[in-house]
């Protein structure tokens, strides 16, 4: 086979598992993790404790992960496993932001243009956790796009997408 011929078969194969690659999702699940489990490097530009009650971080434009603001919710006093992260105006889809491939829809709230989709995770790092994701309005009324990531613990707590939308 002359040089040429090689070349050119190489040249596809590595094109073909190039466009393969991209194809994947993409998967944010372990660097969000990481900012709310404090392994990230970068600080957060808001950090409020009210005591036990609840812990509350901001992060700015996160590193490695495509959003305007990542913030992670804990709430300590009732129990571990009651915390949350939320993405504002994150770019990409829902489930890319939590590693999941299978989102089981459970319900949705709508008002005024404003929608709010609730899901449990279905496969990935947060499997058997919840998305709630949707646009709302903020306090100026522009929209904004929310991704969520609820433990069971807090969507036992009557946890419905309507509140979002108050």
């Amino acid at each position: 086979m002359n040089t040429l011929a090689r070349f050119s078969r190489t040249a596809l194969a590595a094109a073909a598992l190039g466009a393969a690659g991209l194809a994947q999702a993409a998967d944010y699940s372990k660097t969000m993790w990481s900012y709310a489990t404090g392994q990230a490097r970068t600080k957060p530009v808001m950090d409020t404790r009210m005591g036990t009650d609840l812990i509350m971080q901001l992060w700015a434009q996160p590193a490695g992960v495509p959003t305007e603001a990542l913030m992670f919710m804990y709430m300590p006093k009732l129990s571990p496993e009651h915390w949350a992260i939320m993405l504002v105006n994150p770019r990409g889809k829902a489930a890319e932001f939590v590693g999941a491939r299978q989102l089981i829809f459970l319900k949705a709230a709508k008002k005024d243009g404003e929608v709010m989709n609730m899901y449990r995770l279905g496969d990935g790092m947060f499997k058997n956790l919840y998305l709630m994701e949707g646009n709302v309005r903020d306090r100026s009324g522009k929209m904004a796009r929310l991704v969520m990531l609820l433990t069971p613990q807090l969507v036992e707590q009557n946890l419905d997408p309507r509140d979002l939308l108050d």
